[in-house]
């Protein structure tokens, strides 16, 4: 089964009402609007050597794939509606027992009402994701280890009008998660504002930023509360300098004690422009609770065009120290981009290992560097990546899950029907449990594939794929080799 650069895991479902529901949204809104409505049918094989990626008794198997699809685009007058949908029936040779259905499903829409500022919006998806990483991190629907994840949300926003004395945006929604081993269930809701001074008041500087978010789980009594709320107001100087008051409060609410905390800080600072969107910063902060003491803080802001960004912060929250990284950089061939960010977070299965408890608070740490370039036949594409997770919980059994990686992808436009492709990558994975040894995992994945156009409506993709894994238990390790062809036609 093909993958191309940027496309993820086809994904399995059990029910169509998601379907029903965005094709009604979709047909309603189409009257008034420009449409492009795009159903497509495909099928394919994938030989495998080893179906159940074991590292002894192997068993190979021939997989025929058929599927059945629909892109839609639909831009009306101020609104659009986005749906992507995929429908994929699996037969297996060396088992019929593994016949399955799946389904992928990328959904989102939003209406302006009446010029006001105000805005509806709704999205959903449904993906399959890796059951557990600590098994298998590179599942997908023909090796199986994966869960249906199923997401939907409702909100709606406010945009003030920027030029005026205030400008303010604001959200409000509602979440609903199911997964389908049912870990990580819950309804949620949550709002988010930003208040800042308009671009017409030129003697005062404020930006308050705040948040508020709930999860309930759907499966026991656990729920978690995370409310977020930082301000800094100064005085504009024509000289450049903002002397300014920081504040900042933090409150988590988790599943126990163990992993609850708050945070307080407030204290003067100082932000010098040198440019209209150029600036530094640096803060004294006192500290109101017991997990730091008072602290200097500060802050690069380094805009320079709008396709140049850069920004560099260190401050203190509820955890100690804290970091957040911003590099950016656009040219007419080149987007290159590297990120950190830490958040605390919730109800979340990414890293999610056998051992850890989905609902507790705990912390995620991301840097991600990423750059394409694309030329005139050849793009190619660089992806570097640290992924943390930590437990806040002491006695958590799961107390650290990370993975590195590594990926390159090149596409060669040989002529304008037919291109090649190739793409390696190279993930370690580290378990740090509090009562098993660590477990530590090496992926490599390298494959090959062509893509010939045959007509406008008709494509065929073909290629080979190799799996392996390597891990410090041994019974986890594996090799496969896989064989693939496809074939879609717009209808």
């Amino acid at each position: 089964m093909s993958m191309d650069m940027g496309m993820t895991i086809k994904k399995r479902a059990n029910h169509k009402r998601w379907l029903i529901c965005c094709v009604a949204l979709a047909t309603t809104r189409s009257l008034a609007a420009d449409t492009e409505f795009t159903p497509y049918v495909g099928g394919g094989f994938t030989y495998t050597d080893n179906i159940d990626r074991t590292a002894e008794d192997r068993q190979g198997s021939l997989i025929s794939d058929l599927s059945a699809g629909i892109t839609t685009d639909i831009q009306g007058a101020d609104g659009n509606i986005d749906l992507d949908y995929e429908l994929n029936q699996l037969f297996f040779s060396h088992d019929s027992n593994e016949n399955e259905t799946y389904q992928t499903l990328s959904f989102a829409a939003d209406k302006g009402i009446s010029r006001t500022g105000f805005r509806v919006e709704a999205a959903a998806s449904i993906e399959n994701i890796a059951r557990a990483v600590d098994q298998n991190a590179n599942a997908d629907i023909v090796s199986g280890d994966t869960i249906e994840n199923k997401d939907a949300s409702v909100g709606v926003s406010y945009r003030s009008n920027p030029r005026s004395k205030v400008d303010l945006t604001a959200r409000a929604y509602t979440d609903i998660v199911n997964n389908e081993d049912d870990i990580g269930n819950y309804n949620g809701y949550g709002a988010e504002f930003s208040f800042a001074n308009g671009e017409s008041v030129k003697k005062l500087f404020w930006q308050i930023d705040a948040s508020y978010q709930y999860k309930e789980s759907k499966d026991n009594d656990d729920d978690t509360a995370i409310t977020l709320y930082r301000q800094d107001i100064g005085f504009q100087t024509l000289s450049g300098w903002v002397p300014l008051v920081r504040f900042n409060f933090e409150d988590y609410e988790g599943t126990s004690d163990a992993d609850s905390a708050d945070t307080l800080s407030w204290g003067p600072g100082v932000q010098y422009f040198w440019t209209k969107r150029s600036y530094l910063e640096l803060s004294y902060n006192f500290s109101e609770d017991d997990n730091n003491s008072d602290f200097w803080a500060g802050a690069i802001h380094i805009n320079p065009t709008p396709r140049t960004r850069i920004l560099a912060a260190y401050d203190k929250r509820f955890y100690g120290d804290a970091y957040e990284l911003l590099l950016s950089h656009r040219s007419r061939r080149i987007t290159n981009s590297i990120r950190y960010t830490e958040e605390a977070v919730s109800f979340d299965r990414d890293l999610f290992s056998s051992d850890s408890t989905v609902e507790e608070i705990s912390l995620s740490r991301r840097l991600e560097w990423t750059t394409v370039l694309t030329g005139r036949r050849t793009d190619y594409e660089l992806n570097i990546f640290h992924d943390e997770r930590e437990a806040l919980n002491a006695t958590a059994d799961e107390q650290n899950d990370e993975v590195d990686g590594i990926g390159i992808a090149v596409r060669h436009r040989l002529s304008r029907r037919f291109s090649l492709a190739g793409r390696f990558d190279y993930d370690y994975y580290q378990f740090i449990s509090r009562t098993r040894p660590t477990q530590n995992d090496y992926y490599r994945i390298y494959e090959l594939e062509g893509k010939y156009q045959i007509n406008k409506q008709l494509t065929s993709s073909f290629g080979i794929e190799h799996n392996n894994k390597s891990s410090s238990f041994a019974s986890n390790s594996y090799d496969e080799t896989r064989i693939f062809i496809d074939i879609r036609m717009q209808l």
